[in-house]
This record gives structure tokens, sequence and C-alpha cells, in this order.
């Protein structure tokens, strides 16, 4: 390699982690106080092509029409997100607070089960061996109830935490929803005045970043919101018809660990299963088994379909974003960092090309 070629990939390796440096400093510190803008002008942008449409098609004014649509896409979107979360959260906190009880009659008699199992089995080799074994078994169901409590009361004090944030958050709320409503009826001068301050030479990468974003990030996104729908309505029919009481949480929860690469669902439903097989509810367990097959079919189908083509980040790096994401900004850091990663790739990408 030349003495040039070595420069040049040292500078695009500063400038590549320069970008990262900064996408890190910008959601571990700027992201949530920024929040409100960010989704308002998300919200705005998702909803121009709509306003462009309708006030063409009914010569109605575009700041009343922008404005009509914010307001509607709000109280639809509260409604009916309202509604569903609150069945939600009715449902996970009636079954945290009866885990104990679930393992008591449920988990407890199936570890009993299979210790006495491994207990007669070890007996009729080694006597001693058979002593260890029930001494193991009775910790490890011990350890387990123990768990079961503890992760009740933690997650119940969650929930309660939560709670006591409710008015910060609905303060939020209501000023994503006026800046909203100013940038969809301002529009064309809020994108004008970011035109403006940008300096000459970022314009065209500022450009082909926002063309980038809309044909590949939002399309992704799109395709992957529809996919998690489709897997929670499949989930919530299942368990329902599996006569399951908590069926409808139960289904958002794994149908949100379905979003994590090599996760998805198969690490709740397929143990699970094997588990009520090998205890007192063996038809419950093989229905949890083929409800996890017939999921992975219908995935397998219409997943190549609606997603046209791979996002272009290997399953351990999306992973690994994930879990870097996780732990700068939460659960919206998770869904985020692998699109940051993409867009940082893009900004590479353009540099080196250049």
């Amino acid at each position: 390699m030349s003495q040039e070629s070595k420069v040049h990939s040292l500078i695009n390796l500063l400038y590549f982690a320069a970008v990262l440096g900064l996408v890190f400093f910008l959601v571990r510190y700027v992201f949530f106080w920024l929040l409100p803008f960010i989704l308002g002008f998300g919200i705005a942008t998702l909803l121009r092509p709509a306003v462009m449409k309708i006030s063409k098609s009914s010569h109605i004014n575009k700041k009343v029409c922008a404005a009509a649509l914010v307001a509607l896409f709000y109280l639809s979107g509260i409604a009916l997100l309202g509604a569903f979360l609150t069945v939600i959260a009715v449902q996970l906190y009636d079954l945290f607070l009866q885990l104990p009880q679930i393992y008591q009659e449920t988990i407890s008699p199936m570890l009993l089960k299979i210790n006495d199992g491994f207990f007669n089995l070890a007996q009729r080799f080694s006597p001693d061996a058979s002593n260890h074994m029930e001494t193991l078994g009775e910790a490890v169901t011990s350890g387990l109830q123990q768990l079961a409590i503890d992760g009740s009361a933690k997650v119940v004090g969650g929930i309660a935490q939560v709670a006591g944030k409710l008015p910060m958050i609905l303060i939020a709320a209501v000023f994503t929803f006026i800046i909203s409503i100013l940038i969809s009826t301002n529009y064309s001068n809020v994108m004008k005045f970011f035109r403006e301050i940008l300096p000459r030479r970022f314009k065209a990468r500022v450009s082909g970043l926002q063309q980038f974003m809309r044909d590949t990030i939002f399309s992704m996104v799109r395709a992957y919101i529809i996919i998690i729908a489709i897997t929670f309505l499949e989930l919530a029919a299942g368990l329902y018809l599996l006569g399951f009481d908590y069926w409808l949480s139960v289904a958002a929860i794994i149908a949100l660990l379905d979003i994590l690469p090599m996760i998805g669902s198969g690490t709740i439903l397929v143990p699970w299963g094997l588990v009520l097989i090998a205890g007192s509810h063996p038809a419950t367990g093989i229905g949890l088994l083929l409800l996890f097959a017939i999921i992975e079919i219908i995935r397998n189908i219409i997943e190549p379909k609606i997603v046209g083509a791979q996002i272009g980040l290997h399953p351990i790096v999306t992973i690994t974003a994930m879990y870097a994401g996780l732990q700068i900004a939460g659960f919206l850091g998770l869904l985020c960092a692998p699109l940051a990663v993409l867009t940082v790739m893009y900004l590479y990408r353009t540099n080196s090309a250049e």
C-alpha cells in the first residue's frame, strides 16, 4: 500500500470515528432534549405528501389542510394507542402480580416432576448421586421461586415509576403536537430556513442524505412495522385460541422481541411449549410449537415481498448497535441505533467517493 493510500485510509477512518462520536454525543446528551422537535418534524414530513395531495384535489388552503390532517392524525393515534396501551398495561400489571401464583401452580409442579425423573434415574446407578441430584433440584426450585417473587415486585415497581413520569410525558406530547402543527403549516419556510443556514458544500450531501433516508430507512421502518403488526396479530389470535388469560400483553412482548435479529419469537414460544409439554399441559405446548411454525412460515413468505431488499447490515452489526443504543438511550436507542449506523455508513461511502 502506498503512502498516499495509507493517508487516505487514515483520513477516512478518522472521519468515520468523528461521525460516530458526534452521533454518540447527540444520542446521549441532545436526543431527548430535542425529541419533541424530532417527532414533530418527522410527523409533519410524513404527512406532507397527503397534505399536498388533498389540498390540490379539494382546493383547500394548504395551511388549513395541514392543521386539520395533523389534528386528525393525533386524535386517531391517541384514541387507538391509548385504548391498546391501557389494555396492555392492565394485563401486564395483573400478570406480574400473579407470577408467584403461576409459578406455584404451573412451573413448580413441572420442575418437581422433572427432578423426580432425574432422581429415580440417578438412584438406579448411584445412591450418592441421587442425593446430590435431589439437593440440586431443591436449590434450583427455591431459586426460581425467589426469582419469580423478586421479578414480580421489580416490574410492578417499574410500572409505578413510569406512571409517575406521566405528567412530563404529557407535556412532551403537547409540545410535539404544537411543533407538528407549526412545521406542517409552514413546511416550505422551515425547509428553506434549514437550506439557507447550511454551508454550500454541505447542501448537496444533505440533499442526498434526505433522499437516502426517504428511500432506504423510512421504507425499511414502514416494512418492519407491517411485519411486526402481522406477527402480533398472529400471536394474539393463537394465544387467545389456546386459552391464555393474558394473550394480548404476551403477544405484544413477543412481537417486540421479534424485532431483535437472531432472537425472534422462537426464543419465547419454543422453550415455553417444551416446558408445557414436559409438564401437565402437553396439548397446549404442542399448540405453541405449531403457532411458532405458522408464524415462521408466514414471515418467510411475506418478509421478502414487504421488505424487498435487506437493510445492508450484518446481523452481528445490527444486534451490537442495538445493544449499544439500549445502553446509551434506552428502548428508543435500541430502535434507532441500526438506523444511525446506516446513516453513518452512507456518509462514509459518500465521503470516500468524493
